[in-house]
């Protein structure tokens, strides 16, 4: 007992340590990831010639980008670790935001777009994964809805303070500063971090391997192999492309990110176009989305542990149907109001983003084996970014066509979001191994 006390002690330091790292890293991703919401309206002014589907092909070849780097960076995260490859996505999100601050062409503005978008891809997947060989399953849903807080954040903080650099100096500091942010981040990360219990001298944490053996493909776990077979990379990687449920969760997850990336992309965009805002105010009035989306991952989160024994998709089915009413109540919406529509945008924020901490982190985690967190992870974030490239090209298609009017938008984003949430209650049952 007296040997035990110190090394808990210890271990839950440690443990406090390795969320703060993780949480204060993706947070500041942020700061350099949702700028472009923020800056858009500028950007258009400085190229009038530019249309709606135009500028919205960069956030859309951004997200080709992130699709693409959350399944290498991801298997390339379950070999190389979560501290090195982090740490070099960070940096290459820090150039490519210094290298959009000086872009002047649509090319270039394509290009380093879509470089920080592979960038971006490496941290969610690498995250989750190492919050899970740090913590016992029985919390995980509860902990990855807390970690998902930094997304929310620094999405608040991101839309703030390129906001007031729009207004105040122009549109290129809204990336510079983000740029300049991210390289002393980078370095801490490094030099703090550690990708599991072992590294730091405990014996290993995570509680949920032992039966990985005994569960059925398609039923649980994800393969069949014993995690003391130490199954190879490529064994791990084709073992997540052959689960059923893993490619449930990653449909409804495909869908979902659609309609949080519409949002995302064109929520400053909306308020200070429709309902006539400066784009100082529109943030003001956009960033609810990402603010009260935090409680949202947190009450997903804990009411998933709590209220439906370990089981996300119950959770995940109900926010997204209140998703659906809240974008359909948005399509009728008159021109200047803008307080309702800001009322319904943080009862959005809060419906969307409890569903993406769950079926993004915990869902994922529970399903998958044991070993291919990182792996499984970053193929559900794969499929999903897939789904968001829609959000850009796609709402600015449908913006064009409405010629001022934003309901088109709303109705189709609102069906949308039906259609994760009648994939996701064939999971209604679902739990963790164990």
């Amino acid at each position: 007992m007296n040997d035990s006390a110190p090394t808990n002690g210890r271990l839950l330091a440690w443990q406090r340590r390795i969320f703060a790292l993780l949480w204060g890293a993706y947070a500041s991703y942020y700061l350099a990831r949702v700028n472009f919401a923020v800056a858009q309206p500028a950007i258009l002014q400085e190229f009038p010639d530019w249309t709606g589907a135009q500028i919205g092909s960069i956030p859309s070849t951004y997200a080709l980008a992130y699709a693409v780097g959350q399944m290498v960076n991801g298997t390339l995260g379950q070999r190389f670790g979560t501290r090195r490859m982090m740490t070099l996505a960070l940096l290459i999100a820090s150039a490519s935001n210094l290298g959009f601050a000086f872009a002047g062409s649509f090319a270039a503005m394509q290009v380093l777009w879509a470089l920080n978008g592979w960038g971006q891809s490496a941290g969610w997947a690498l995250m989750v994964h190492t919050l899970s060989e740090w913590n016992t399953a029985s919390r995980r849903g509860t902990l990855i809805g807390r970690l998902s807080t930094s997304y929310q954040v620094g999405h608040v903080l991101s839309w703030l303070l390129a906001g007031a650099l729009c207004d105040s100096i122009g549109w290129r500091s809204a990336f510079l500063l983000p740029g300049l942010v991210l390289l002393p981040v980078a370095l801490v990360f490094f030099w703090l971090l550690r990708d599991s219990p072992v590294e730091a001298g405990f014996p290993p944490v995570r509680d949920d391997t032992l039966d990985a053996a005994a569960s059925k493909e398609g039923g649980g776990a994800l393969g069949t192999a014993s995690t003391s077979a130490s199954p190879s990379t490529w064994q791990l990687l084709g073992m997540t492309l052959r689960s059923r449920v893993l490619w449930i969760l990653t449909l409804g997850f495909f869908v979902m990110n659609t309609v949080r990336y519409s949002f995302m992309n064109w929520s400053v965009q909306y308020m200070a176009e429709f309902h006539g805002r400066s784009i100082k105010n529109s943030v003001l009035t956009a960033v609810m989305i990402p603010l009260v989306g935090a409680l949202g991952a947190l009450v997903a989160g804990w009411a998933s542990d709590a209220l439906f024994g370990r089981r996300r998709a119950p959770v995940c089915v109900i926010m997204l149907l209140g998703v659906a009413a809240t974008c359909g109540a948005m399509a009728f919406i008159p021109k200047g109001h803008w307080v309702a529509a800001t009322w319904l945008m943080a009862v959005a924020g809060f419906m969307i983003y409890g569903p993406d901490a769950l079926i993004s982190g915990a869902a994922t985690v529970d399903l998958s084996h044991p070993k291919a967190a990182s792996i499984a992870t970053g193929f559900t974030m794969c499929v999903g970014a897939l789904g968001a490239i829609f959000s850009g090209a796609g709402v600015g298609y449908l913006r064009d066509l409405g010629q001022g009017n934003w309901s088109a938008v709303f109705l189709v984003l609102g069906g949308l979001s039906v259609v994760p949430a009648l994939v996701l209650v064939s999971l209604w049952n679902a739990r963790p191994r164990g």
